[in-house]
């Protein structure tokens, strides 16, 4: 069924009130071909590119004229609905248009070719279905492009592709079963493939990666993050915790053309803080997985923490790089783990662990790594609940103080021009105070619903004992890092004055790395030095990446921001 909705909600400034967009060239198709090699001037997928670089060949923004970057237009979407987290949308732009979606899941193209305004073309509300136990999901991270469509993911399980010419609903199909699946994240484009995953795990789901034709919706193939009776993992799962075991996949996968293999990375498992609910290594949580892209079928797998308690997401990027290690050609993944504090590099065609470094001082929950498996040197293979140590999380509530280093799902940045990755990372120490529910009295089914109320977490974690000042003397606090991607070695790193570092970055060739703050600031580093070159703050908060794109011979820098329960407003900057 076809959605429109009226103009009217945008609460556009004058200059963008008006009806008629200016004459411009038609849109060409979004082809495989230009997904593997987009045009300079164009961002056509939520990293840019499948190699999730967040890179950029443009450079007519550069060191020398940045400090004189200023709004171009800013654009007042629909306000963020309460009880939901902030604006998280990633901007597509192609040929001049530009589209972008709001935390109410509602798509808005805009005519962009004047560089001076956003002229609405047509806006597109899936009318979400809000159910009681669905309120902290609406969040809506982008769309895909594939030809002629937009495809749209929703948080009560739809996937809808929307004619880009007419913002008319081609098809639409209910690709979550449970009214406990749904989706946050961008659709990945594939061939003919739109790859969808489920991102509802931390409710007590199953995650899962979907892949659909784009020609009807029709469901191609499913990968289950968490395996079932028969298939290979699931046999690390005891108590039959496999069935509500969690998995998440929160973000856009990323993609190798060449051997046509997507990584995927998996969140935590579900309960979250309660690992002696489900015995065993609990695959494939906290792990990255290399799948084909036809099939589906598993090529390999590397599992970062087994049987963990920390809610370890594993959902920031992988880029696919090739890199000097130790003099030899690599063919490799690197990764900025979300939340364990940590850099790894892995082969690509195997999962062969190459190394993974710390990256803040304060890490104190493993001692590092076997150099055979990759694996914790702390992780017991004859356990079925791990400890690391003591920190990993108990029903009593006696695990040790933690320090981790985290950064988010909004994307790091590679520059192939350095070598390095550009991460914001936020430093923290924490003790945890857990307690097991009555099992009796707070069931644990599919979904976490009873009578359709959200049961929230099954042992919830709060704030434990103080953290020891010998701990907390080791953190370093928010900050933007360089890392080198031959050897893990953080060459650069600067503080950051907002509270959390929550967005990500977003790098060109003219050497500059742009990221946006909670605090409303908004900052041009210098990717040698992280010196930086420009900032502004314009009172919106930013927990999203920045992409940017040129139309008429000017490049512009654009990023969404907005808290929750607040307007939504789509910065573009400009000389």
């Amino acid at each position: 069924m076809t959605r429109m909705r009226s103009l009217g909600f945008l609460g556009l400034t004058a200059a963008l009130l008006a009806t008629t967009a200016l004459p411009a060239a038609a849109e060409s198709a979004v082809t495989p071909e230009r997904l593997v090699n987009p045009e300079p001037e164009n961002w056509l997928n939520a990293h840019r590119t499948y190699d999730h670089w967040r890179w950029s060949p443009l450079t007519i923004i550069n060191a020398d004229n940045v400090g004189d970057l200023k709004v171009a237009y800013a654009v007042a979407l629909a306000p963020s609905p309460p009880d939901v987290g902030p604006v998280e949308t990633v901007p597509m732009v192609d040929d001049g248009f530009l589209y972008v979606t709001t935390q109410s899941n509602i798509l808005t193209k805009f005519n962009v070719q004047s560089g001076t305004s956003a002229l609405p073309v047509w806006s597109f509300d899936p009318e979400v279905r809000v159910l009681p136990f669905q309120i902290q999901i609406t969040v809506n991270r982008g769309v895909g492009l594939a030809g002629d469509a937009a495809i749209l993911n929703t948080p009560d399980g739809r996937v809808i592709s929307v004619d880009r010419a007419s913002g008319q609903a081609l098809w639409e199909v209910q690709l979550g079963e449970d009214p406990s699946e749904g989706f946050t994240t961008q659709p990945l484009i594939v061939n003919d493939l739109a790859l969808i995953g489920q991102s509802r795990g931390d409710w007590g789901t199953r995650g899962w990666v979907s892949a659909v034709d784009l020609a009807d919706g029709s469901e191609r193939w499913r990968f289950w993050a968490i395996p079932g009776p028969g298939e290979a993992g699931h046999e690390t799962w005891l108590n039959d915790a496999w069935q509500t075991g969690g998995g998440s996949i929160w973000t856009q996968p990323s993609y190798d053309p060449d051997s046509n293999t997507v990584f995927v990375g998996v969140g935590n498992a579900a309960p979250a803080f309660d690992p002696e609910y489900r015995p065993g290594d609990n695959l494939y949580t906290s792990s990255v997985v290399a799948l084909d892209a036809d099939t589906g079928a598993v090529q390999w797998y590397h599992q970062f923490v087994a049987n963990e308690g920390f809610e370890w997401d594993e959902i920031t990027p992988y880029f696919v790089v090739n890199t000097q290690i130790n003099g030899e050609s690599r063919q490799v993944l690197a990764h900025h783990s979300t939340r364990n504090g940590h850099f790894y590099v892995l082969d690509r065609s195997t999962g062969e662990h190459v190394f993974g470094v710390a990256n803040a001082p304060s890490i104190n929950w493993t001692e590092g790594f076997d150099p055979k498996t990759g694996l914790p040197v702390e992780y017991d293979p004859d356990a079925q609940i791990q400890t690391y140590g003591g920190i990993n999380a108990t029903r009593d509530g006696s695990s040790l103080p933690l320090c981790q280093a985290a950064t988010q799902w909004g994307g790091q940045t590679y520059s192939p021009e350095h070598n390095r990755v550009y991460t914001l990372v936020n430093d923290s120490c924490s003790t945890r105070a857990t307690q097991a529910p009555n099992y009796e009295e707070q069931p644990y089914v599919y979904g976490n619903v009873v009578d359709g109320q959200l049961l929230g977490y099954r042992l919830q974690s709060g704030q434990g004992d103080p953290v020891p000042d010998e701990m907390l003397m080791t953190r370093v606090g928010p900050r933007l890092t360089a890392v080198d991607v031959s050897t893990g070695e953080t060459v650069a790193a600067v503080p950051v004055a907002a509270p959390t570092a929550n967005g990500g970055t977003m790098g060109t060739a003219a050497g500059l790395i742009f990221a946006g703050f909670n605090d409303g600031a908004f900052r041009a580093y210098d990717a040698d030095t992280l010196a930086t070159l420009w900032e502004v703050n314009v009172g919106t908060q930013f927990h999203a990446p920045p992409i940017t794109f040129a139309t008429g011979g000017n490049q512009y820098v654009a990023i969404a921001g907005g808290a929750s329960g607040g307007d939504t407003i789509l910065w573009v900057f400009g000389l």
